[in-house]
C-alpha cells in the first residue's frame, strides 16, 4: 500500500507500486487516461463555434422566407452550447491538473489550493497576482466567453435584397391585328371616319399613359423578355429644305432677286410641320414634306413627314425627316413587374424590335357589301395618330411685322425655350419631334397588340427576373469578435489539459478523493490506487 506523508513546508510526491495491494495496476497512458468527457466537451465547444460561422454562412442573402427558424435562434443554441461544453471541458481540465500538480516533487498545500481556487473562482483567478497560473487565464477567458451570445445576435440582421433568376412568364399579344379592329371608312375615298369602341378604349389607356395590366404572367418581380407580335417596320431619310424669312433682302443684287425674295418671305414659310392628312395615294404621289399620310390602295402603310426650322438664323435650310411605317410581325423587347403590366423595355426604341416578317394588307375595295361604311385593320389607327399629331406652324412677313399660323398643340411643345420671345421674330427655332412620334407609333401599335389578342394567342417564354426581397445579412466582423472571444477561452484550456496521459488512474476532485489522498486516517484502509466510486463503493458505509 501506498500513501502521501506530510513532510512540512511541502507535500511528498504521491509514488505508486505497478500493482496495489487490492490489485489496482497504475496504467498511464496517452488514450487509456484520456478525460475523454471533457475532450468531447473540448471539441464540442469548437464545433458550437464553427456552426454558429456555419448559420451565418449559409444564411447570407438567403430570402427570410426560406428559413422557418430565424438564423438568431441558432445562433443563441449554438453560443450557448459553447459557453456550457467549454466551461465544462475547464471543469475537466482543472481535475487533470490538480491533480499533476499533486504528483510534482515539492508541491506545497497552497499550490493544490490555489490550482482548485482558480478552477473554481473567478475572483480567486483575477486576484491571483504573482501566483497567476494557466488554469487562471483560463479560468478568467473561459468567463469571458459568454459575450459571444449578443455579438452573434448582431451578427444577422434583415434588410432587402436583390435576386436574379430566369423563369418562364405568359404573355397574351396578337401576332397580326384582327381584320377590322381599329376603324370605320367612309365615303367613295375609303376615308377613315370613326374609330372602334374596341379601339377607343386602347386609344384612351394612350393617351392617358394608363399602365398595361397582363393576367398571370408569372412574373413574382421585374422581368426582361422579348415576345413576338404585331408591329411596324419603319424606312427613314432625312434631308434640307431651303427657307427665306429675312425681310431685309440682304444680298440680292437685282430687283427682280429682291422681288422674288420678297414674295417668299410675305407668303411665308412652314417653320413647323407634322400634318397628318388623309389622301388618295396611288403612284405619283407626293404628299410633301409636312405630312402623314395613309392610303387605301396600301392600307397597311402609312408615311410621316416631319419638317421643323432647327436653327435661329432667319435664312437657312429647313430639317425634313420622312419615314415609311408598313405592318409586320416583330419581337418586342419587354420589361414586366411583379403586378403583371408590362410596358416596351425601358431606353428600347423601334430600331430595337427584330422583323419576324412584313404583312401584306391587300387594297380596299368597293365591292364590300358596306359600300360607305366599311370597317379598317389599320384605318382607325391612322386617324388615331392624325387627330393627334396634326400641327403646323407657318411664319410670314407682312405691313405688321412678322406673324405666324399655328394649327395643333403639338408645335408648342417642341419650341425650344429660348425663342419664347417678347416680341416675335424669325429666329423663332424648334426641336425635332420625329423620333417622339415614332415612340408613339410604336408604343400605340403594342398596346393595339396586346388588346387585341385572344386566348389562342398567349406566349410562354423564357424571362429573365430580378426582385427584392427581405434576406438575412451576416456580419462577419461580429462572428469574428464573437469567435475570436471563444477561441481565446478554448486554447487557454489546453495547457490545463496538458499531461493527462501521466496518470495512473481515472481522478476527481471528490472530497472522499482527495482526502483519500492526503491519509485521512478513516480512509487509510482503502486502496490507495482507487477513485471515488471505488472508494465508496469499499468502505462506503463506514462512520464517520
Amino acid at each position: 500500500m501506498n500513501e502521501w506523508s506530510a513532510k512540512a513546508p511541502g507535500v511528498s510526491a504521491y509514488s505508486y507500486n505497478v500493482v496495489t495491494s487490492r490489485g489496482n495496476p497504475w496504467q498511464p497512458g496517452f488514450l487509456r487516461r484520456a478525460p475523454w468527457l471533457g475532450l468531447t466537451a473540448f471539441l464540442g465547444a469548437l464545433v458550437g463555434i464553427l456552426a454558429a460561422a456555419f448559420v451565418l454562412y449559409t444564411s447570407n442573402n438567403q430570402p427570410i422566407h426560406d428559413w422557418s427558424v430565424q438564423p438568431t435562434v441558432y445562433l443563441a443554441i449554438a453560443s450557448a452550447a459553447t459557453n456550457i461544453l467549454l466551461h465544462f471541458a475547464l471543469t475537466q481540465a482543472v481535475t487533470v491538473a490538480w491533480w499533476r500538480r499533486a504528483l510534482r516533487k515539492n508541491t506545497t498545500i497552497g499550490d493544490l489550493h490555489r490550482s482548485w481556487d482558480y478552477g473554481q473562482s473567478l475572483w480567486a483567478a483575477i486576484t491571483s497576482g504573482r501566483h497567476f497560473s494557466a488554469i487562471a487565464l483560463a479560468s478568467i477567458l473561459v468567463a469571458l466567453v459568454p459575450i459571444n451570445g449578443p455579438l452573434l445576435q448582431r451578427a444577422s440582421r434583415v434588410q432587402q435584397g436583390r435576386f436574379e433568376q430566369n423563369t418562364e412568364v405568359r404573355v397574351n399579344i396578337a401576332a397580326e391585328i384582327p381584320e377590322g379592329y381599329t376603324g370605320y371608312l367612309s365615303n367613295r375615298a375609303y376615308q377613315p371616319a370613326l374609330l372602334t369602341s374596341r379601339f377607343v378604349q386602347v386609344v384612351q389607356e394612350f393617351n392617358q399613359k394608363s399602365p398595361i395590366s397582363i393576367a398571370n404572367s408569372g412574373c413574382q418581380g421585374s422581368c426582361e423578355a422579348r415576345i413576338t407580335g404585331a408591329g411596324l417596320v419603319a424606312n427613314c431619310s432625312k434631308s434640307n429644305s431651303p427657307f427665306l424669312l429675312d425681310h431685309s433682302l440682304a444680298g440680292y443684287q437685282t430687283e427682280e432677286e429682291q422681288q422674288k425674295a420678297a414674295q417668299e418671305v410675305i407668303n411665308g414659310t412652314y417653320i413647323f410641320g407634322t400634318s397628318l392628312l388623309w389622301t388618295p395615294g396611288g403612284p405619283g404621289y407626293d404628299p410633301g414634306p409636312s405630312t402623314m399620310d395613309w392610303s387605301a390602295m396600301a392600307p397597311g402603310t402609312f408615311r410621316l413627314g416631319v419638317q421643323y426650322k432647327g436653327t435661329e438664323d432667319c435664312t437657312g435650310t429647313l430639317v425634313v425627316r420622312n419615314c415609311t411605317f408598313k405592318p409586320a410581325t416583330v419581337t418586342y423587347p419587354i420589361d414586366i413587374d411583379g403586378n403583371s403590366r408590362i410596358s416596351l423595355a425601358a431606353g428600347t426604341t423601334i430600331s430595337d424590335d427584330r422583323l419576324v416578317q412584313v404583312i401584306n394588307i391587300p387594297p380596299m375595295s368597293m365591292s364590300s357589301t358596306a359600300k360607305d361604311f366599311n370597317v379598317s385593320t389599320y384605318g382607325g389607327f391612322f386617324k388615331a395618330l392624325s387627330d393627334t399629331y396634326e400641327s403646323t406652324v407657318r411664319m410670314n412677313y407682312g405691313s405688321i411685322g412678322y406673324q405666324i399660323f399655328n394649327e395643333g398643340a403639338l408645335s408648342n411643345r417642341y419650341v425650344n425655350a429660348s425663342n419664347r420671345l417678347e416680341r416675335l421674330n424669325c429666329s423663332m427655332s424648334f426641336r425635332d419631334p420625329t423620333d417622339d412620334i415614332i415612340a408613339d407609333i410604336r408604343e400605340l401599335m403594342f398596346r393595339t397588340a396586346i388588346a387585341s389578342a385572344e386566348s389562342k394567342d398567349e406566349q410562354r417564354v423564357t424571362a429573365h427576373e430580378s426582385f427584392e426581397t427581405p434576406v438575412y445579412a451576416s456580419s462577419y466582423r461580429f462572428l469574428a469578435i464573437a469567435a475570436g472571444v471563444s477561441l481565446l477561452g478554448w486554447f487557454a484550456t489546453i495547457p490545463v489539459f496538458s499531461g493527462w496521459w501521466r496518470l495512473g488512474r481515472a481522478v476527481s476532485l471528490s472530497p472522499i478523493e482527495t482526502a483519500k489522498a492526503f491519509g485521512a486516517p478513516g480512509l487509510i484502509t482503502a486502496d490507495s490506487n482507487a477513485d471515488a466510486e471505488a472508494i465508496l463503493k469499499d468502505i462506503g458505509n463506514r462512520g464517520t
